[in-house]
């Protein structure tokens, strides 16, 4: 009685296993590295401080080296993205106009005597 007992854990448990096992081969989420271009990933981002889990996010972000965890690493790209936005505009040269290269004349008005 004891070996069959035995027997019926021990197959029910790797039935358990190999189930759950194609359940998280057949759900997983792709795996991404962050891009605070993204609107998506930034949805992701949003979503996370929202409700505090990575539970509702589409992706599984990679952890790239120097970062100690993933909101870190958001946090930081972040920053990046929006100051780079921010103060392009100050650092870029003035743009160009169509008639930008012609001479504007400006006529004074005539000294009456």
């Amino acid at each position: 009685m004891t070996g069959l007992f035995l027997y019926v854990i021990i197959n029910a448990l790797s039935t358990y296993s190999v189930n759950y096992m194609n359940t998280l081969l057949l759900n997983c989420r792709p795996g991404a590295v962050f891009d605070a271009t993204n609107k998506e990933h930034r949805q992701a981002y949003y979503n996370f401080l929202k409700y505090s889990t990575w539970g509702r996010s589409p992706y599984q972000f990679i952890l790239e080296p120097g970062f100690e965890d993933i909101p870190t690493l958001c946090r930081h790209r972040l920053c990046e993205y929006y100051v780079s936005k921010e103060f392009a505009e100050l650092a870029a040269p003035p743009k160009k106009t169509k008639n930008s290269h012609k001479l504007t004349v400006v006529k004074l008005p005539q000294k009456v005597d």
